[in-house]
């Protein structure tokens, strides 16, 4: 269930590592029913600019048994202690579902400035997972990830100045609060290279918080769900005076533990 010494050094030079057909077809359809059976208008849901497409998803674990298992999934947490070298309790759980013809692009940026600015997270201490819950191809919007931008540590960010007074979901919407500008980015690319991971259902990457990523609108008629879990450290939890609500920011600092063969997710590997 660990990350070989190959993988941990690829992941540290590149701020991320891409794992195609890591969890199996039977666990990815057990996810998707399980999303499937959320509640309509959970408090963590955003819409698109138009008001009708959603957008995503934000704590909905909490409504589920197997969503709540995934976020304990051998192949998930133990690769997560392993390259932090801490236990961890869950930070984020978000869905970003990224709908076909309507699902809106997603900023450059990167995710610590959200949790440093918001949150007062001390350290990026962090590893977000990604898993792919429909085929992500070259048409439906891959994240693009800038490999090596991690190591520039938190960026200066431009401040979208018309989101200062909005609430919670400025930090989640296609108008982000703390963007990198086209000069960062074009530097970055100089420096590092550009990649976008694509493959089937089920495939994984493990990303840093630190590097500079985004995604562009999809106008193709694929879908492209994306499932992101983050770890944090135990040792890095953030100051206590944000207020952020608790979908958004876990705050449940229990260390988690794997779960055993005999769950019910599990026998599907």
């Amino acid at each position: 269930m660990k990350l070989t010494q190959d993988r941990i050094q690829k992941y540290e030079n590149d701020g991320m590592l891409f794992i195609p057909n890591y969890l199996s077809k039977l666990e990815i359809n057990s996810v998707n029913e399980a999303i499937f059976q959320l509640p309509d208008n959970t408090p963590g849901l955003v819409m698109e600019k138009d008001c009708q497409t959603i957008r995503a998803l934000h704590g909905v674990h909490a409504h589920s048994k197997i969503l709540q298992d995934l976020i304990r999934h051998p192949l998930l947490l133990e690769p997560a202690r392993q390259i932090l070298g801490d236990s961890v309790y869950l930070y984020q759980f978000k869905i970003n579902m990224k709908a076909a013809f309507t699902g809106d692009l997603w900023p450059w940026h990167q995710d610590y400035a959200f949790w440093y600015e918001e949150d007062g997270m001390p350290e990026p201490r962090t590893i977000s997972i990604g898993i792919f819950l429909d085929e992500v191809n070259q048409f439906n919007g891959p994240l693009y990830y800038i490999l090596g931008s991690h190591k520039e540590g938190l960026i200066d960010f431009n401040t979208n100045g018309s989101r200062e007074d909005a609430g919670w979901e400025a930090n989640v919407s296609a108008d982000l609060k703390y963007c990198l500008d086209n000069k960062t980015i074009t530097r970055l690319v100089q420096k590092g290279s550009l990649t976008a991971p694509t493959g089937s259902a089920g495939s994984v990457f493990f990303f840093h918080g630190n590097i500079a990523h985004a995604s562009v609108p999809n106008i193709s008629p694929y879908p492209r769900r994306l499932l992101i879990i983050t770890y944090n450290s135990i040792n890095n939890i953030p100051r206590s005076d944000r207020k952020r609500p608790e979908f958004l920011v876990g705050k449940n600092y229990t260390p988690l533990e794997p779960i055993v063969k005999n769950n019910v997710l599990l026998q599907q590997i």
